[in-house]
């Protein structure tokens, strides 16, 4: 199976939507929507998605950004399908958190996507946004806590915000060649890379490199789900020069 790697753009948006879908199916229909995605949820997601796209463009149009957004498709070079996604975020300097953590919840959860369930989303974002602080946060000498009015930086990074291949797709390298030019800019800039596996992509990161941080639970009882999702955090230190 030939498969090419190359930057995703605009159009591909509602297929990769779709893949993420696929990728993350229990994920998706039970916890963060109240079932399969409709079209109009769909459009609603790209629509946002364009937006959060135009917005970024604007900030790293500056000559030395903070930080940069790269998008990349695995495609099967026999049907032209969108098989996998890995999209990133480069802080190429420590970021200065200007929000709460309550606020980074606002944020996602409103205005709220059609079919989304919205207490489920807000905890999933609440445990995503206080573990990044207690596993990122960059030692202060003036006492910078969650409580304090002193602003908060994380260190700089490569972030691997998603990594998603089609369920027909996978366990055939996809996924490790989506990564690849992730680690090579990590290593590149000398950083660390960060992200939060779950339990069944976090052998593929082991395998290349990174080590588990922590792992944490969201319970899911309080939303009349029987069990915990694992979140494992994972970082990787970033490969020598010499």
């Amino acid at each position: 199976m030939a498969i090419t790697i190359s930057p995703a753009g605009i159009d591909d948006i509602k297929p990769l939507i779709r893949l993420n879908e696929a990728a993350f199916s229990w994920m998706y229909s039970t916890i963060l929507f109240d079932g399969p995605l409709k079209e109009s949820t769909i459009d609603a997601l790209a629509e946002q998605r364009i937006k959060s796209h135009k917005e970024l463009e604007k900030s790293e149009a500056q000559e030395s950004p903070a930080k940069k957004f790269f998008g990349f498709k695995a495609v099967d070079d026999t049907t032209g399908e969108i098989v996998g996604e890995a999209r990133w975020m480069i802080y190429y300097e420590d970021e200065v958190l200007t929000k709460s953590i309550e606020e980074e919840v606002e944020d996602r959860i409103n205005p709220p996507m059609p079919q989304m369930q919205v207490q489920p989303t807000a905890e999933f974002v609440r445990i995503l946004s206080t573990t990044k602080r207690e596993t990122l946060a960059v030692p202060s000498d003036s006492g910078a806590t969650a409580e304090s009015n002193v602003p908060i930086k994380l260190r700089k990074r490569v972030y691997l915000q998603v990594l998603a291949v089609h369920p027909h797709h996978q366990k055939k390298g996809i996924g490790r060649k989506l990564i690849q030019w992730g680690l090579d800019e990590a290593d590149r800039l000398e950083l660390i890379a960060y992200l939060e596996a779950t339990a069944d992509g976090a052998r593929l990161y082991e395998q290349t490199g990174f080590e588990k941080v922590k792992d944490v639970y969201m319970d899911l009882r309080p939303f009349s789900v029987e069990e915990d999702i694992p979140i494992r955090l994972m970082m990787r230190q970033p490969k020598s020069k010499n």
